[in-house]
């Protein structure tokens, strides 16, 4: 096994992060802390979020609620979250939002959320939290 190889196979290891924001500041930010670790895929809207969820079944979504159209209101999100939770029922969902009412928040609990991260976001607790929702692989010998 070349060296080329060896790295197409350890990308292929990493546990898959999707990071769904429409600041691209943020998924930026976010993207740089989490890309070590994992393969850090990111969207800004409800297609791509879908379209990307679909395709490569991350492990753990992180969520902003308010994307567009909707920005007011956490409506695109919770679609969001309703599609991949029906379609990825082990994928791991952490909402974040600066904005979450304790009824959006019980209500995105009754709809499969894993937790929550307020905006700003708190690097380190981000990073534990991704931690300890990551499955536990078992990787058999070649």
């Amino acid at each position: 096994m070349n060296l080329t190889d060896m790295e197409t196979a350890k990308q292929k290891m990493k546990p898959k992060v999707l990071i769904v924001d429409d600041d691209v500041a943020i998924t930026q930010q976010l993207f740089w802390t989490l890309c070590d670790e994992y393969e850090v895929l990111t969207a800004n809207n409800l297609a791509s979020a879908v379209r990307r969820a679909t395709i490569y079944e991350p492990d753990v979504a992180i969520l902003d609620l308010h994307l567009p159209p909707t920005l007011d209101a956490p409506d695109t999100g919770l679609r969001i979250l309703d599609y991949v939770k029906a379609h990825l029922p082990s994928l791991k969902v952490f909402i974040v939002s600066s904005a979450a009412s304790i009824e959006v928040q019980k209500d995105c609990i009754r709809r499969g959320a894993d937790g929550f991260l307020s905006k700003p976001l708190d690097v380190e607790q981000l990073l534990s939290t991704v931690r300890r929702a990551m499955p536990t692989r078992r990787f058999e010998a070649a």
